[in-house]
Order: C-alpha cells, then structure tokens, then sequence
C-alpha cells in the first residue's frame, strides 16, 4: 500500500515540476521580452499583442525585426518589381523635364574644373575631382514612383532618376546631381543606373531603404561603406568622395505618432543617431564631402493644402502613406510635427558645424535647398504639381531634376548665402568659376 501511494505521488509531482518548469521558461521569456532589444533581433511568433523597447528607446512591434519577415518583403518587392516592369523608361508625361535640345551648350564652362594634382584637402575640390558618388537615405532617395502614373506602381524605385545619385541618361533628360559632375568628370562612377532595390547591382552606391528614419542611419552607412569596400573599382585612400545624407520624413510622417511620448523626445534621439552616423562615416570613409540634407517631405506636403486643386489619387494615398499628417486619428497635431521637423533641421544645420567633422579629408556641409520646398515657386507664386509624384508624397523625375538643380546652387553658393526652396528647372544655374572653382565648405566660403 505504501509503494502504491508513492508512486501516485511521483506521477502527481512530476507533471507538476514539468508545468513549474515551463512557467518559469515563460516567465523568464516574459521577462526577457520586456527588456529592449534592438532591431537585428527578434521572433515573429512573439508580441502580437505587447510592445517592446528598442536599445534606441523607440517603442514599437517587434515584426519589422523579424528575419521572415524581412524575407517575405524582399521576396514580395521582386515579385511586384518583376510582374510590373520597369518605370524608369517613360519618356512622355508632366511628371518628366522638358528635354534639353542637343544643340544647347551645357550651362557651365567645365574646363579646368578637374584639379591637375589630386587634392590633399577637401576645401580645395573641383566639381571634377569628385570620382565616387554615394547616399543614404529614404524614399526621396531611391526615387521611388518617381516615373509612376498609377497608385499601384508605387512600390517601384527609379534610382536612376534620384536627384543626387540616379545616373540614368544625361542631364539634357534626367537633370541629377551624378549627370551635372559627369560633366565635368566622366569617370565619375558609384550613382545608379536604372530601377532597382537597394540590393540590386545597378543601385551601386545608394543604400537609402523605404520607410527609413534617422535611427536606422548607423545601419544604412555601415551598409553603403561595405559595399564600397567590396567594390574593386574603389582606391579608399586616394579617390575623393561625394555622399548625399538626406533623412527626417518618415519620423514625421509615419513614426512619431505612433511612439509613446514621442513628441517628448524625438529630436533628442535624431540628434543622437545624426551624430553616431556622421562619427562612423568620419571614423570610415576618409576624403569624402558629405551633403547634409533636411527632408523637404513635411513643407511640401503643407504646400499641397494650399494648391487649388488636387489629384483624386493624393486624398486616397495620403492618409495612409503618412497617417501622422493626414490619417484621421492623429492629423490634429500635424502642427505640432511640422514644428518638430523644423527643430530637426535646426539640429541638422547645428550639427554640420561640429569640429569632430571638420578636417582635411573630411568635412559636411549642410544644404538647405529643401527647407523651403513647395509645389509653389518661389519667383512667380505659380502652384506646379507637376513636381510630385501620382502619391502626393514623393517627387516626380521633374521634382528630382528641380531638386537636383536646388542641390547643385547650394554646394557652390557660399555659407550664409545658400538658397532655399524651388525654383523653375534651370532659372538658376550656378557655374564654378576661375576665381571660386571649389565646392564650397565652411572653410573655403
């Protein structure tokens, strides 16, 4: 009798010890689960219902770290890329610049605008002694829907359209920062040649990624001086480099509503990641100029309301492309993130002047061409939403040519004399001279 009552106490106690077992792996997941984590980490089958907090404070669902996850979108993206085709090619539109005739001369004198001797300083660069072109950044960046006619082709980026890195065609059809230094050195190589995603070949030296905020940053340039390292055509040491850092959007538009007490302490956290990015390129990529750029998305989105009339396609695109602006649950304190973005910039300008990115073969300059942006120009006050995309959200190629145009101006217009917002494509066409031939930096203004 004894026996058999100790062995229904053993089959009683061990499925016992097995369930304490299991609730303390549970609880210690839970535990675990409540800790921060960053965005390299993570499991799809957990916190569909909880929020966890990344090493970088942002609180948000775990599913964008997962690897399925991110294995189904890149798979996702090909198939759409493949059963779409490209959009890059189109050749008719009021999205696309009116074409330079082949009879018309380039705008600018290019000769002696390649030094005789590669320079030692980054304050003494010619527009072409610029051998590699590279960018980080966003949507903005990798041109998505920039040659897009319908909503349905917005997941197509025409990289080879990008205002600062697209290299598709010449500037006479595709008015790009790579097409205007191409100019002046043929041999200039790294933009992208045609639509592709970030991983793609033809992308090159454009890293930006869709839906990427500041705090994504340190990543995206991490990314871009691998693949640089990788490439055999780089000489590290010895070609001169021009990377175009343009970021802020999607905090704003599709990020800080949707994070706890965000409003609180975002720009701190932008700061903090422009920063930490901004250090690694120093620390990473030696003889490089970096063009730093504030996001013209939240300005233009805020001249749009004033436009007399707009697409159909913008009142069903904008709600969902940036819910913190125009979605109806929280578009009642886009005030409050237009004021935000413009502290943003204000930081972006403030950091540009820090010594620890000031040297000889390294320097940022701070670019404020977009801070002012509007389908409105500035000369006639003429509303041209020809400019954006069939989304309202992103630039047309003609919105990346003006950008392009805008760009151009400010890196050889010295400080405290840059000019903002647009102006009609090729109104305004700065040259490099013989008496100021070099981009200008905070040292040679």
């Amino acid at each position: 009798m004894h026996t058999m009552e100790l062995r229904l106490r053993k089959k009683r106690i061990f499925p016992m010890l097995l369930l304490l077992l299991l609730v303390g792996v549970l609880s210690l997941d839970y535990v675990s689960a409540q800790n921060r984590i960053n965005r390299q980490r993570g499991n799809i089958l957990k916190n569909l219902t909880r929020t966890h907090e990344y090493d970088n404070h942002i609180v948000t669902s775990q599913l964008d770290a997962s690897t399925p996850i991110r294995m189904f979108y890149r798979g996702f993206r090909e198939v759409y890329n493949r059963l779409l085709g490209p959009t890059g090619g189109r050749l008719q539109g009021a999205f696309l610049q009116p074409h330079v005739m082949p009879n018309v001369p380039f705008p600018c004198d290019t000769r002696g605008m390649r030094s005789s001797k590669v320079p030692t300083s980054v304050h003494q660069l010619r527009p072409g002694d610029i051998d590699i072109i590279s960018a980080v950044g966003d949507s903005l960046t990798s041109a998505t829907a920039a040659n897009s006619i319908a909503l349905w082709e917005l997941l197509i980026e025409n990289r080879g359209l990008a205002w600062c890195i697209g290299g598709q065609g010449t500037w006479r059809t595709h008015l790009t920062l790579p097409n205007i230094i191409k100019e002046f050195n043929p041999k200039l190589f790294g933009y992208s040649l045609f639509d592709s995603y970030n991983v793609h070949h033809t992308a090159q030296f454009n890293v930006a990624e869709n839906i990427a905020t500041t705090t994504d940053m340190p990543y995206n340039a991490a990314k871009l001086v691998d693949r640089m390292k990788l490439d055999p055509r780089v000489k590290w040491e010895k070609h001169w480099k021009l990377l175009t850092f343009m970021i802020g959007g999607n905090d704003f538009c599709s990020d800080v509503c949707y994070q706890t007490n965000a409003t609180e302490w975002i720009n701190e956290v932008q700061e903090k990641y422009l920063i930490k990015t901004l250090l690694y390129l120093k620390h990473n990529m030696p003889r490089t100029i970096v063009n730093l750029v504030p996001t013209p998305l939240i300005s233009l989105s805020f001249s749009m309301d004033k436009a007399p009339h707009l697409p159909f396609s913008c009142y069903l695109s904008r709600p969902i492309e940036c819910s913190c602006l125009f979605g109806p649950r929280y578009s009642h304190r886009r005030n409050l993130y237009h004021q935000l973005e413009r502290n943003f910039a204000k930081i972006m300008e403030r950091v540009s002047y820090l010594p620890d990115f000031h040297s000889d073969d390294f320097t940022v300059v701070y670019q404020p061409f977009f801070k002012e942006a509007s389908v409105f120009y500035q000369r006639d006050g003429k509303a041209d939403m020809s400019i954006m995309s069939v989304d309202c959200v992103h630039l047309s190629q003609k919105g990346h040519a003006v950008s392009a145009n805008g760009l151009w101006n400010n890196m050889l217009e010295p400080t405290g004399s840059k000019t903002v917002g647009f102006r009609k494509l090729f109104e305004d066409f700065k040259c490099p001279t013989v008496a100021n031939p070099y981009i200008r930096t905070y040292f040679n203004s």
